[in-house]
This record gives C-alpha cells, structure tokens and sequence, in this order.
C-alpha cells in the first residue's frame, strides 16, 4: 500500500512557529495541539530533527541547524514529554495509515535510539523503548481501538486517568 500524499507544508507558518515555540515554549497549549502549523506539519518536523533532507525547504534567515535544533527541541519537549499518549509519541493522528505509523516509527527510533549516528542529543533515557511501546500498542487494530476509546470517554480529566490506566495494563504485559 503506498503512502498517502501529504500536502506540502506550509513553509512560511511552519517555520516561524517552530523557531518560536523553541522560544517560547510556555506560551502554547500543546495539550491543545498548539502551535497548530507545527501539530499539522508533524511529519516535515521529524524529518529537520532527524536532519533528512526536506524538499521544498526555502532558504531562510536562520540556518539549517537552528531549524533542527528547534524540530529536536520539539521532539523532546511535546511528543517525548512525560504522560504523552501513544499517538502523541508516533505524531499520528487516531486515524492514521499503517504506511505512517512504520514512517514516524522509523524517523523516532533513529532519533532516540542510542545505537543509530541521528541519536546524538539530549533525548529522555527511555525515549527508545516509548516508542517501541507506542508501536507495540498502535500496530495492534484490537488494541488501538480500546486506547482511542478510552481517550474518548467523557469527564476530562478523568478520561486521560483511563487512557493512561489502560496503557500500563497493556505495557504490563
């Protein structure tokens, strides 16, 4: 099955607001999928971190390692932060492709695996088996579907509670 055609990002939102959060990190909702240009373009953000080559990438007033720099801060800070669900450590959406759940698997493992030259960085000591996990729990269509429910249950906070109790019962395993 080939992989589903991504729209180009939109370059000239994405990359300010990449450079931005790395800045200023506090002032985004990322619970809330904020900043949205870079939520929406997750995938051009795993490629800077992980240095692979973007096409389409305009010549900008910062330089190519600022914008790594900024896509790793990222990386670490929102899809790697404590308590982050499965979709959110892939950067997969509930209806994802297969074709990219194997896509972000393999940029996230190089990125954070140490034994791959891209892992070079400050990446969380269990960032390598999260994502591991992640996959182990999205790779599963039985499993998926009783994580995504379980985020989709009402009463806020006590949902995540849920999710997050369903996630340990499954890693338990």
């Amino acid at each position: 099955m080939a992989a589903p055609r991504r729209p180009p990002p939109h370059w000239a939102s994405l990359l300010p607001a990449l450079l931005d959060f790395e800045r200023s990190p506090g002032r985004y909702p990322v619970g809330l999928r904020e900043p949205r240009p870079v939520f929406e373009c997750i995938a051009s953000v795993m490629l800077l971190a992980s240095g692979r080559p973007l096409p389409g990438l305009p010549a900008t007033p910062c330089n190519e390692a600022e914008l790594r720099r900024a896509a790793r801060y990222f990386v670490r800070t929102v899809m790697l932060r404590p308590g982050a669900d499965p979709f959110t450590v892939l950067g997969l959406a509930p209806d994802f492709d297969p074709v990219q759940l194997r896509e972000h698997y393999r940029l996230m493992i190089r990125l954070t695996h140490p034994d791959f030259s891209a892992a070079g960085g400050h990446w969380p000591a269990d960032a390598a088996t999260r994502v591991n996990r992640a996959k182990d729990l999205l790779s599963s269509p039985q499993q998926r579907a009783r994580f995504a429910a379980t985020l989709r249950l009402p009463g806020g906070r006590r949902s995540a509670v849920r999710a997050g109790a369903f996630l340990m019962e499954v890693l338990r395993r």
